[in-house]
């Protein structure tokens, strides 16, 4: 059953859940109201184009690579609804496959573009456009859009999104991919929010990765580099400077932490690391033949241990026959 607004939240704070997970669970709900049947529909043949066998290598790759870490997918835990579906949204739009490092999205237009309606065309191109970005709501206008702050271009734009507007407040972070249709900017359904207390140390990690980048690439702008590494702000909230802020998200705030997932994953592969180490030990001391020790200590294997002076005499006594119990004068004497 639906939690109410007063009741415990079922995540375990020990808040009421008005206070904590309502706000995620109404940004999920809105997130599946908002998308039209027409977006839905090319988002499903997205990824379905993208789970076919050519890709297979890509996705285990892109997996880890997302999630920071090399980890054992035999029987782990199903990742956060809300978490895989973001890593996806990442995946089909930026991550630079085997194909030539060609993007899912560009290699689906090519292949499929040419059989689709020209208004899905005109969505998929506007995607295909779209980059990763960090905004800062400074207000909401008439329930449908967002005046927000670009801390990164330093910029103001508008963007249109009822769902973000009903449920952002001034000044939190929203990182998400921005993209514009019809000539309206607007927010892929993934995007996240984060309290402002994040925007500093996010501001200077983008900005130092940037100018690394245009070390290499010195007219690149941030769309170029940020289509090249959305991976970054999930990046971000795995590192050290993330987990200092992580105290403001997760179970008991009204932001989702996404770090739970990496730390389940982390988790169930020690484990399974380590059973694999012990079953290895295992197989190993049954391979090997059987240790025998000397009375020196000198360990022979396969060898039957010597016997010991001291119980090899009282083996002998055991073995010798009993003399009689009977006195005889001279002998016994």
């Amino acid at each position: 059953m639906k939690a109410r607004r007063n009741d415990p939240c079922p995540c375990g704070s020990g808040k009421k859940y008005k206070h904590c997970c309502l706000r995620q669970d109404r940004i999920e709900e809105s997130r599946e109201l908002s998308v039209s049947i027409e977006e839905a529909t090319i988002l499903q043949m997205i990824q379905e184009y993208a789970q076919a066998p050519r890709f297979a290598h890509d996705v285990g790759e892109a997996v880890n690579f997302y999630w920071g870490g090399a980890y054992n997918w035999q029987n782990a835990p199903d990742p956060d609804r809300e978490d895989l579906r973001r890593m996806w949204e990442w995946f089909l739009h930026d991550y630079a496959t085997g194909e030539d490092r060609r993007r899912v999205i560009d290699l689906f237009i090519e292949e499929r573009g040419a059989s689709l309606p020209a208004d899905v065309q005109e969505v998929l191109q506007a995607w295909s456009e779209s980059a990763m970005g960090l905004f800062r709501v400074v207000r909401t206008i008439g329930g449908q859009r967002l005046r927000v702050y670009d801390p990164l271009r330093q910029e103001e734009l508008e963007i249109e999104d009822a769902s973000l507007a009903r449920l952002a407040q001034p000044d939190e972070l929203l990182i998400g991919r921005l993209y514009t249709l019809d000539d309206v900017n607007r927010l892929s359904i993934m995007t996240m929010l984060l309290p402002e207390e994040y925007e500093p140390a996010l501001v200077e990690y983008l900005t130092h990765a940037y100018d690394l980048y245009r070390d290499e690439h010195y007219q690149a702008t941030w769309d170029q580099f940020l289509r090249e590494n959305g991976h970054l702000f999930s990046a971000f909230l795995f590192s050290a400077k993330g987990e200092a802020l992580r105290s403001l998200i997760g179970p008991g705030t009204r932001y989702h932490d996404p770090a739970i997932t990496r730390d389940k994953l982390r988790e169930h592969t020690s484990r399974m690391d380590r059973e694999a180490r012990q079953q290895q030990m295992e197989q190993e001391r049954r391979r090997r033949p059987p240790e025998r020790r000397t009375s020196s200590g000198i360990i022979l294997p396969g060898q039957e241990p010597e016997k010991e002076p001291e119980k090899e005499k009282e083996k002998e006594k055991e073995e010798a026959p009993r003399r009689s119990t009977i006195l005889i004068p001279g002998r016994d004497d």
